[in-house]
């Protein structure tokens, strides 16, 4: 899926506006977060709140939201199926490799606040292993402590080379997080008592 409002809108102010790796990135980690926003927000956290005068004049920000908006409905139903369907929208190296930096860095600030509780949900499982793996990519504290973590390890080798092709795992790794998600959110399961005794106990 392109985005070419969105792609104008941040060309516009290339230094100051996220680039379109990093708000996919940011809109993937809105959808397999805890605490349950309107799409609206997630956006807004993106572009900024959208004017009257903006929307009266139907200017290129006002379809730039739209796809956004667009995109999160998708990402959300593709991970929602049962047959993994998500595919994120990655920066491409000049050697023709995937570069998850921008994206893996939007999706850990958007679930910055639930980090501690993805870990406890995810711990003992592959998918713990992934999204760890995963912040590697990451700029910032988070990518720091993942990169010093592989290096420590006595399987350093194998674990940089699992973490360089995070993106084959990255479909499977969020529907099972949107799984989590919707069963905590929505009562579904017993995992709802445990999430709430976990944040009482934080």
């Amino acid at each position: 899926m392109d985005l070419p409002s969105y792609r104008h809108w941040q060309a516009q102010a290339p230094d100051t506006r996220p680039d379109l790796h990093l708000a996919d990135g940011f809109l993937a980690g809105a959808v397999v977060s805890l605490e349950p926003m309107p799409d609206n927000h997630w956006v807004d956290a993106i572009m900024g709140p959208l004017s009257t005068q903006t929307v009266s004049r139907d200017l290129i920000e006002t379809r730039a939201r739209k796809e956004l908006l667009s995109r999160l409905v998708q990402a959300r139903a593709h991970m929602a199926t049962p047959d993994p369907r998500y595919a994120p929208i990655l920066a491409v190296r000049a050697d023709g490799e995937f570069d998850l930096t921008a994206w893996s860095s939007g999706f850990y600030e958007a679930i910055a606040d639930d980090l501690d509780m993805w870990q406890y949900l995810l711990a003992g499982q592959r998918e713990g292993g992934l999204l760890a793996l995963l912040g590697s990519h990451s700029v910032g504290e988070m990518g720091e402590a993942a990169r010093r973590y592989i290096a420590s390890h006595p399987e350093a080798q194998t674990l940089s080379e699992v973490a360089k092709r995070s993106w084959e795992v990255l479909s499977r790794l969020l529907c099972t997080m949107y799984e989590k998600r919707s069963q905590i959110i929505e009562g579904e399961t017993p995992a709802a008592g445990q999430s709430a005794a976990y944040r009482a106990g934080s």
